[in-house]
């Protein structure tokens, strides 16, 4: 009987429907499988958490925002945070937002909020730090211990005087590009000691202005001259270091431009060229409490 059995299960093993329930079997198992990898993953990133922290800064709704601090970072009373966000809110131009991914970062995860001012097209990044309790399903709360509001506060305040000066070193920096202006000195008289930065200031002014005046072989010309440079894209961030007294602008932005050979007696031609570029321009100011000082600058520019 029991030799029966076994022949009977080692014949059903070689029959179609066994094949058929085995993939069905290993479908199933897939499928679990990936269920459950979607739900761990979705189970672990804060970004409904971040949106709805974000979307009540945006309508003011401090209330909301108060419950999902986590009180274990932060033993800041309800009074005491809603005064603070009330007063960097003010600070915040919001006509339109765009709410990133989540990232990560000294193993914390965040995710950053940048706000656009449509009439002047500047944009301002609102960052929101989670931390985490639980594993499989765990609950995301918001980190105040990795924001110092009061920091953030203070650049915001300084942000139009800071603006301003960021807007100004961009116009001349360019303005010294186009005229090929070795000595920068326009430039140079915005910073509160310029011998201090002169010659990174006038390499930088040579390289843009000689990366956008190359020649070229094909055309048989040794060089440009730059006619034309539009900025674009402006974002503009404000830190301010309160151990250093000092505050951070990072001025991102593109800009393309326009390049051609002048006409001479010789050569009635005029060849131009063109391109788009992607520049970062981090300038750092000193902060006396009452006065910003520019004293810093560095400068990125890669092609787009």
């Amino acid at each position: 009987m029991k030799e029966s059995t076994k022949e009977k299960i080692k014949a059903f093993r070689k029959t179609r429907i066994y094949s058929f329930v085995i993939i069905l079997v290993a479908i199933a198992a897939c499928i679990l499988i990936g269920m459950g990898i979607a739900f761990y993953q979705h189970a672990n990133n804060p970004t409904d958490e971040g949106s709805k922290y974000l979307r009540a800064f945006i309508m003011q709704d401090y209330n909301t925002m108060y419950k999902m601090v986590d009180k274990d970072t932060s033993k800041i009373s309800k009074e005491k945070f809603i005064e603070k966000m009330r007063s960097l809110r003010q600070t915040y131009q919001i006509d339109s937002y765009d709410i990133g991914k989540v990232e990560s970062k000294d193993g914390s995860q965040y995710i950053t909020m940048t706000c656009t001012n449509d009439q002047t097209k500047e944009k301002k990044d609102f960052i929101v730090y989670f931390s985490k309790h639980g594993f499989f399903n765990p609950t995301y709360l918001v980190d105040l211990s990795k924001v110092n509001e009061d920091q953030q506060m203070i650049a915001n305040e300084n942000q139009d005087t800071l603006g301003k000066s960021a807007d100004a070193v961009v116009s001349r920096y360019y303005t010294a590009v186009k005229n090929n202006d070795k000595k920068c000195d326009d430039i140079l008289s915005l910073f509160k000691n310029k011998n201090r930065v002169k010659k990174k200031v006038r390499a930088s002014v040579k390289k843009t202005n000689k990366t956008l005046t190359k020649g070229s072989q094909k055309k048989k010309v040794k060089r440009y001259v730059v006619k034309d440079i539009n900025i674009n894209s402006i974002k503009k961030d404000f830190i301010y270091d309160a151990k250093k007294k000092q505050f951070t602008v990072t001025y991102s932005y593109n800009y393309k431009y326009k390049s051609a050979t002048n006409i001479s007696l010789s050569n009635s031609y005029v060849f131009k060229k063109k391109g788009k570029r992607k520049a970062i321009m981090t300038l750092t100011y000193d902060f006396d409490g009452d006065k910003v000082s520019l004293v810093d600058f560095k400068m990125i520019d890669k092609k787009k």
